[in-house]
């Protein structure tokens, strides 16, 4: 998984000393999956937990769906927020599920 400058910058930003970002892939939304993006205080990773960068670590089953994926931080004046963009994947048409591609 790639993280843009402007995702890490605003990583960092978000970020308390002591915590860090876990995303993970769960199942929902219209189209069947999701990615979650939660803030946890520093503990022990989970065995199999996959470092992506010092802040940031997600479960090893997610890293799968999102080995070629890449998070971006999208300023817009109305909703800024993180986005994936997944390859191989269909978007629902709220874009904030995804099914796997043909």
């Amino acid at each position: 998984m790639n993280i843009t400058p402007s995702a890490d910058q605003k990583i960092e930003e978000i970020l308390g000393d002591s915590e860090r970002l876990r995303i993970s892939v769960n199942g929902g939304g219209c189209s069947g999956f999701t990615v979650d993006l939660a803030r946890e205080q520093e503990k022990r990773p989970v065995k199999g937990d996959v470092w992506i960068n010092p802040n940031v670590l997600i479960d090893s089953i997610s890293a799968e769906y999102l080995s070629k994926a890449t998070l971006d931080w999208t300023d817009d004046a109305f909703s800024p927020t993180f986005k994936f963009d997944i390859p191989n994947t269909k978007s629902c048409g709220c874009g904030n599920s995804f099914t796997l591609g043909e």
